[in-house]
């Protein structure tokens, strides 16, 4: 038996060895919350408002059906010192928050249709960057409904603006940071109309072809010299071509039609009549790979990202599939992915890639 005296020794040491733990510990969590005040300083791109280019952003290169790889429909775009967002499906917000972007910077949102995975995360991207800084109204930009679609998240996120502001008081989170104001644009086909200019930035909005889901706009961002066009969702659009001509980049969204068509056919042999129908009905309103390269090459682009990609596929043969029917004539083409960043120099043909 371990004498009173042993005990002591023993009960003395253990208490030793977790004085130690504590403070290593202690140690440890400083250099965690050391880490986490750093990162908030020090975003990786927190400079990129000063950047005189054209920066483009993937924030979201998936779909509505889950993937654990890719956040819904988002294109993140910084020219003339600000951010602009188009379309803002869920998770998008985390993506370019990870990835450093001063989002109290965002002056402007666009929206090309009201699908659930284009506007899931309106209100997060509006009071995230409130929090991170934004003093100023939101401006929402989207075609006719905008108003309706924007009322509703902006009445939803009431109760949240003014819990924070009660918590944390107007001097850090003043009001003018909770005012969304917006904007309608024309859905008409033909030339698209001019719907923001500002320090030198002009954004186009034009009509793609989306129905039964009407209306949809793609939009064209020019700047310094420097274009980019984002698609939204949209068929074969001539439209499209003729507001996309001589850009220097194309976000353009892809579906596997051949894939998804055996998809449906499969699910009709399983007895799904219901999910045989939703899948079928997909085919008709989206573009595949090779549509969306034959539509760059006619606009004559010089670099055609694929976007909004549908089914989301694991693994490397993602790459391989959407990439093995596309004819690229004169047109670079890659396949995009979240996170990936472009910057276009101002006045100039190259496009940095990160």
């Amino acid at each position: 038996m371990m004498s009173h005296r042993a005990r002591i020794r023993v009960a003395t040491s253990a208490l030793f060895i977790a004085l130690v733990a504590c403070m290593g510990c202690d140690a440890m969590i400083g250099r965690i919350a050391a880490g986490a005040a750093d990162r908030q300083v020090n975003m990786p791109n927190r400079d990129i408002l000063e950047d005189d280019a054209m920066n483009v952003f993937l924030c979201g290169t998936g779909s509505p059906l889950p993937d654990p790889k890719a956040a819904s429909a988002c294109t993140l775009i910084v020219a003339a010192g600000k951010i602009y967002v188009v379309d803002v499906g869920p998770g998008s917000q985390e993506v370019a928050q990870l990835a450093g972007f001063p989002t109290s910077g965002l002056a402007g949102i666009f929206l090309t249709h009201f699908h659930s995975d284009h506007i899931g995360e309106l209100g997060e991207w509006a009071m995230q960057s409130w929090v991170n800084g934004r003093t100023g109204p939101l401006h929402v930009y989207g075609p006719e409904g905008v108003d309706q679609v924007m009322g509703g998240f902006r009445q939803a996120y009431r109760l949240d603006d003014a819990y924070r502001i009660a918590h944390h008081g107007l001097e850090n989170l003043p009001r003018g940071g909770t005012e969304w104001i917006s904007h309608t644009v024309p859905y008409a086909e033909g030339p698209g109309t001019i719907v923001l200019e500002e320090g030198g930035l002009v954004v186009t909005a034009f009509a793609v072809d989306h129905k039964p889901v009407e209306p949809a706009v793609g939009y064209r961002f020019d700047y310094k010299g420097r274009s980019v066009v984002v698609s939204g969702d949209t068929d074969r659009s001539s439209n499209l071509v003729a507001n996309a001509n001589g850009a220097d980049l194309l976000i353009h969204e892809a579906l596997l039609k051949s894939l998804i068509g055996q998809v449906s056919q499969a699910l009709g042999e399983a007895g799904q009549p219901r999910l045989q129908r939703l899948s079928k009905d997909i085919l008709d309103y989206h573009t595949s790979p090779s549509e969306a390269a034959d539509a760059a090459n006619a606009a004559g682009v010089k670099m055609l990202v694929f976007t909004h990609l549908v089914p989301p596929v694991p693994g490397p043969v993602r790459e391989w599939l959407f990439m093995r029917d596309v004819d690229e004539g004169n047109v670079d083409v890659l396949l995009g992915e979240d996170g990936m960043q472009f910057r276009l120099p101002p006045n100039s043909e190259a496009i940095e890639i990160d």
